[in-house]
């Protein structure tokens, strides 16, 4: 069997493994009935209680998937190589002529495409009915679901760093909370204190490099470039300093995909060569 065969049987297996979690599938659903209720009672996380208008329901729909996906993704990655340690069964499997980067790339993988079809069911389902009911562009809607697959797969590289740094499931558990609450809630509000802070004097280029460092933002962003009907205002995405390319807010989302896992492979490796994984 050559390495990609081997890759491709870790990630089948990792798949498999990944939709038993009830919680994916308990957020998946949630994300379904969010977007359901924001299509038929209008588009109040953005103030605009009452809305129906397909712009409206878009920009609560950015907000929606910048919070749940990312919950999806830390969930679904939160224990992600340290559970098959603390089971035994990493040693069998690496007993085997595998390489750990063989192991790596398949796990993460089999979490990315499990992560992927979580979010696809959620929004995809509830997508058709925004469609036909709301009058949502369906080419917009297509384009928040692949910047939303994006999003989650950075979140996604972020918890497999964020697992193999804890050693044990429950602080993993606890960092990932954290983690989700400061990027979703806490990153932005500090954003608005230095804004106030600073009287709006704050420097345009230094205000869109701090955006750029949370992916959320950078989500937001792409989706104020590329979906017009939801060009209402809305949170910091909105204020953010114009000139930002897209291809450069595409390359910093796909670092924040890269630079995590890539470090997350680099510890593993290091752990593994030293038999001190946990």
């Amino acid at each position: 069997m050559n390495t990609s065969e081997v890759v491709v049987a870790i990630a089948r297996k990792e798949v498999t493994d990944r939709l038993r979690n009830r919680w994916v599938w308990t957020v998946s659903a949630l994300l379904f009935l969010c977007t359901v209720v924001i299509a038929l009672f209008g588009a109040a996380p953005v103030g605009v209680v009452g809305g129906k208008g397909a712009g409206a329901v878009m920009a609560s729909l950015m907000n929606l998937v910048a919070y749940l996906v990312p919950l999806i993704a830390l969930i679904l990655g939160c224990g992600a190589i340290i559970d098959e340690k603390q089971r035994g069964t990493l040693d069998l499997i690496l007993v085997y002529p595998l390489s750990p980067r063989a192991y790596f790339a398949g796990t993460f993988l089999g979490f990315a495409l499990a992560l992927a079809l979580a979010v696809v069911v959620g929004l995809v389902l509830s997508g058709l009915f925004l469609v036909l009911w709301v009058g949502v562009p369906a080419i917009e809607y297509l384009i928040l679901t692949l910047l939303a697959l994006a999003l989650g797969a950075a979140f996604l590289a972020l918890s497999f760093l964020v697992s193999l740094l804890s050693r044990e499931r429950g602080r993993a558990i606890a960092s990932s909370v954290f983690l989700w609450i400061f990027a979703v809630f806490v990153f932005d509000l500090i954003l608005v204190g230095i804004l106030v802070a600073s009287g709006g004097k704050l420097p345009a280029t230094l205000f869109g490099a701090l955006l750029l460092a949370n992916p959320s933002d950078c989500f937001r962003l792409l989706c104020f470039q590329w979906l017009p009907s939801a060009a209402a205002p809305l949170g910091l995405a909105a204020v953010a300093p114009a000139g930002l390319p897209a291809w450069l807010l595409l390359a910093i989302l796909t670092l924040w995909v890269a630079v995590p896992a890539a470090a997350s492979y680099a510890l593993f490796q290091y752990r593994v060569d030293r038999d001190a994984l946990v």
